[in-house]
C-alpha cells in the first residue's frame, strides 16, 4: 500500500480543510495518509513516505511567510523516485497570486515527481470560508490521486526486459522519436545548404545575390543549431527516464519554435526557387 504525508501551513483552518478534504480522498483510494502542519515536520521522516503533498494560504501574491521559511529549510531534501503535488487556498479573483506554484519550484528541487498540476481551494473572504463544493472536490481529487498511485504499482510490477515499466518505456521511446524527427529534418536542410554555398549558391544569387546569400546563411545557422540540440536531446532521453517530458519542456517550444522557423524558411527558399527558376 502507498503511502502519503501531506503537509499544510494554515492561519485561519481553509488551508487545513482542504488537506483533511484530500487526505480523505486519498484513503479512500486505498492510501495511507498521514497529515501534518509543517510545524511538525520536524518529528517525521519523509522517506518513508512515497507521495508528499505540500500546501498553504496565499499571501501577497506568493507562499506565506512560514511555507518560505519552511521550503527554504527542506530544499536540501533529495528524493528521488518520490511523488509530489501542491495545493493552496486563496480569494476568488484573478490576480491573486499563487503559493502552490512557489511549493511546486521546491518540490522540483527535491528532485519530486510532480504528478497532479496545482490544487486550489478559493476562499470568499480573507478569513473563508470555502467556496460551496470545494471540499467534495478537494475529495475527488484526493481521489483522482490515488488512482494513480494504484496505477503506477500495477505498473511498476510488470517491469520489461529494460528494467523500465512498460508505459514509461514506451513513452521513452516515443520522446526519442520524435525529437530524432525534429533534428533530421533541420540537418537535412544545413547540409543542403552547405552544399549550396560550396557550389556558389542557387540561380536566385544570381538575380538577388543579397537576398539569396542572406536566406542561405539563415538557413545554415537556424538548421544547424535545431538539429544539433535535437539529436543532442533525443542522446539524453535515456538518462532523464521519468522525469525526460517534464525537464524539456522548456528546450521542447524552443526546438519546435526553430524547427517551424526552418522549414518556413526553406520553403520560401524552394517556392522561390521553383517560380523564377524553373518555371
Amino acid at each position: 500500500m502507498k503511502k502519503a504525508l501531506i503537509l499544510y501551513d494554515s492561519v485561519y483552518g481553509n488551508t487545513k480543510k482542504v488537506a483533511m478534504s484530500l487526505s480523505r480522498g486519498l484513503e479512500a483510494g486505498g492510501v495511507c495518509v498521514d497529515s501534518n502542519s509543517i510545524q511538525d515536520f520536524d518529528t517525521i521522516e519523509p522517506k518513508n513516505y512515497d507521495v508528499i503533498g505540500i500546501g498553504g494560504p496565499t499571501h501577497f501574491h506568493g507562499a506565506s511567510k512560514a511555507m518560505k521559511s519552511f521550503l527554504s529549510k527542506i530544499q536540501h531534501l533529495k528524493m528521488e523516485n518520490k511523488q509530489g503535488f501542491a495545493f493552496e487556498t486563496k480569494a476568488d479573483f484573478r490576480l491573486a497570486g499563487s503559493a502552490a506554484k512557489r511549493i511546486i519550484r521546491y518540490l522540483r528541487k527535491m528532485k519530486i515527481i510532480i504528478i497532479h498540476s496545482t490544487i486550489t481551494g478559493l476562499v470568499i473572504d480573507k478569513e473563508g470560508p470555502l467556496k460551496e463544493n470545494s471540499l467534495n472536490k478537494m475529495e475527488n481529487i484526493g481521489l483522482n490521486i490515488a488512482e494513480k498511485l494504484n496505477n503506477d504499482m500495477r505498473e511498476q510490477s510488470h517491469e520489461n526486459k529494460h528494467g523500465l515499466p512498460k508505459t514509461e518505456n514506451v513513452l521513452l521511446r516515443w520522446n526519442r522519436l520524435q525529437w530524432l524527427l525534429l533534428g533530421g529534418g533541420p540537418l537535412f536542410f544545413f547540409i543542403r545548404a552547405i552544399t549550396l554555398i560550396s557550389a556558389g549558391g542557387d540561380c536566385l544569387s544570381a538575380l538577388n545575390p543579397f537576398f539569396s546569400w542572406f536566406m542561405l546563411l539563415l538557413e545554415l545557422v537556424i538548421s544547424g543549431l535545431t538539429g544539433i540540440v535535437s539529436l543532442i536531446l533525443w542522446i539524453k532521453g535515456p538518462y532523464l527516464g521519468q522525469t525526460f517530458k517534464l525537464r524539456i519542456t522548456f528546450s521542447w517550444k524552443v526546438v519546435l519554435f526553430a524547427v517551424v522557423s526552418t522549414y518556413i524558411i526553406h520553403l520560401i527558399r524552394v517556392s522561390l526557387y521553383i517560380l523564377i527558376c524553373v518555371i
